[in-house]
């Protein structure tokens, strides 16, 4: 029971927020609290780390959820990006945006999303999927402007058709194996087509989930009509879940499917990479420049998951993923400190560096290491990710990644020549108050691109402890 300290914690931060969105707390305040609810929840997983991946777990949820260093770290993460999501807000407008309701939709979020990290069976991952999903939805229409609603019903349509797939798919899976377990269905050697097609189409609606190639034209539309702080969570910390939640259905309990995966993941990685720089050179606008490069770098992610085999390992891709969620939620609290919601194209960036040196540099550096430049983080994830295509002979994965590392330079460069070099429209003004909270966030997030990608930062060490 201890080792699901963590979980019940987040459990009663979701209960102690119902309470407090029907109070006259201010704004402050309240993330003040939730700021303090995650650090104690971040620091819980640490504490009681032992008993997690002991697997001291209760009977009654032995069957349902696993808990291991896998799912360790990605909770962890999701705690910390839920941490950088509460200091988004505090950047966003209080008159147009921001209501307490979604402080507690955002708890519920959190805990669909580590959740579906843990579960360990088709039924409780759905479970999990639509708690998150639903609190998504919510706090993506709680704008109540006519862009925001109709993006939280498209999403809310879409995610709803592909449940059914879902549902569909473990129906065949349950009726040809008798179980509907990760741990069972991967002793299958020989599954049979009809199980084939029922994970098949589980996996579409985690393709789905994750925007992937086939599957992104919603995302494009849902996240840009979200909030910037949304955006961010959507980007970084859903996408993480539902990378991971893949990762261990797909990969780790692969019950005999492995070349099957391994042609669909190669046909994406190289499909996602191209569509997404397509999408992303065309663009002015930044907020979308980021949504269509996330198809670009979730390419990057399947190269090392076509990759996979029983000589090699998900490291690449794993570590990958989580560097990319991090940096993706201190771009969007950087761009949601500096502008709130308003629209930013790449001119809008003119000058930037003069009203906030530390905010121009940090923003840099994560487009920086959105490229792969050397000494960042991004460049740290991607020699692994190639090295992984190497290694298993994939060359020609390793040589699409390239090729479209290249292609990224550009509309990543455009948007620091904006930054440093070109004159702005009118001067931005940021209040001294929240320029020195801009000053702290842009602190950090150098601190987490740089050391970690010179390999002293902690993630680094805490993978390893995975592969094995």
């Amino acid at each position: 029971m201890i080792a699901l300290t963590p979980f019940l914690l987040s459990i009663a931060a979701i209960v102690a927020n119902i309470f407090l969105s029907v109070t006259k707390i201010n704004k402050i305040s309240l993330l003040g609290i939730n700021l303090a609810f995650w650090a104690i929840i971040l620091i819980s997983f640490f504490v009681f780390r032992v008993e997690l991946l002991g697997g001291d777990l209760p009977f009654f949820c032995a069957e349902f959820i696993s808990l291991g260093q896998f799912e360790f770290i990605f909770c962890v993460i999701i705690a910390f990006l839920t941490m950088i999501f509460l200091a988004t807000i505090y950047f966003s407008d209080d008159e147009s945006y921001f209501k307490s309701e979604l402080i507690a939709l955002a708890n519920l979020a959190a805990f669909g999303m580590m959740g579906m990290i843990i579960s360990s069976e088709i039924i409780t991952t759905l479970i999990f999927i639509e708690i998150a999903s639903i609190s998504i939805y919510a706090m993506i229409a709680l704008n109540s402007s006519s862009k925001s609603i109709e993006a939280a019903f498209k999403y809310f349509l879409l995610s709803s058709f592909m449940s059914a797939f879902y549902l569909l798919g473990a129906a065949l899976i349950f009726g040809t194996t008798q179980s509907t377990k990760y741990e069972i269905l991967s002793k299958l050697s020989s599954p049979s087509l009809i199980t084939t097609i029922g994970v098949l189409m589980v996996i579409a609606m985690i393709f789905f989930k994750i925007a992937i190639f086939g599957f992104y034209r919603w995302s494009i539309d849902v996240y840009y009509g979200a909030s910037t702080s949304i955006t961010g969570y959507l980007a970084g910390a859903f996408k993480l879940a539902s990378f991971g939640l893949l990762i261990k259905f797909a990969l780790l309990y692969s019950g005999g499917w492995d070349e099957i995966l391994a042609i669909i993941f190669s046909v994406i990685a190289i499909f996602s990479m191209f569509i997404g720089n397509f999408l992303s050179l065309k663009e002015i606008d930044v907020k979308k420049i980021l949504i269509a490069a996330g198809i670009v770098h979730a390419g990057y992610i399947f190269i090392n998951l076509a990759s996979f085999n029983g000589d090699s390992s998900l490291f690449a891709g794993v570590y990958y993923i989580a560097i990319y969620a991090i940096t993706t939620g201190f771009a969007f609290l950087l761009l949601n400190a500096f502008f709130k919601d308003q629209r930013v194209e790449i001119d809008s960036l003119a000058g930037i560096y003069k009203s906030s040196p530390l905010g121009a540099l940090a923003f840099t550096l994560i487009c920086l290491s959105f490229i792969g430049f050397p000494y960042t983080v991004g460049f740290l994830g991607k020699v692994y990710v190639f090295s992984s295509a190497f290694e298993s002979g994939n060359v020609y994965l390793a040589i699409f990644g390239i090729i479209n590392t290249i292609i990224s330079v550009y509309y990543y460069l455009r948007i620091i020549i904006s930054i440093y070099f070109k004159s702005p429209n009118q001067a931005i003004i940021i209040p001294k108050c929240r320029a020195v909270w801009i000053g702290i966030l842009s602190i950090l997030a150098t601190l987490f691109i740089v050391l970690e990608g010179v390999g002293a930062g902690s993630i680094l060490g805490y993978f390893n402890l995975i592969v094995g």
